[in-house]
């Protein structure tokens, strides 16, 4: 569930980057929300995720 939300984040925020970037103005917000949302979509993309393992964070259900 975790990955999904982190998928769907992603996406969202960088389709909402593409088409209303105006909106936020300041050019490194933006470029900050992008990173942030190209992360997720990495994360997303290959199940791994570098700041839950700095933090020691495990999502992963086991049985």
């Amino acid at each position: 569930m975790d990955r999904i939300i982190r998928g769907v984040i992603a996406v969202a925020l960088i389709v909402y980057l593409l088409l209303f970037s105006e909106q936020i103005g300041d050019m490194l917000l933006q470029v900050s929300l992008l990173i942030f949302a190209v992360m997720n979509l990495i994360s997303f993309a290959i199940g791994w995720c570098p700041v839950y393992q700095i933090a020691d964070i495990n999502t992963c259900k086991k049985g």
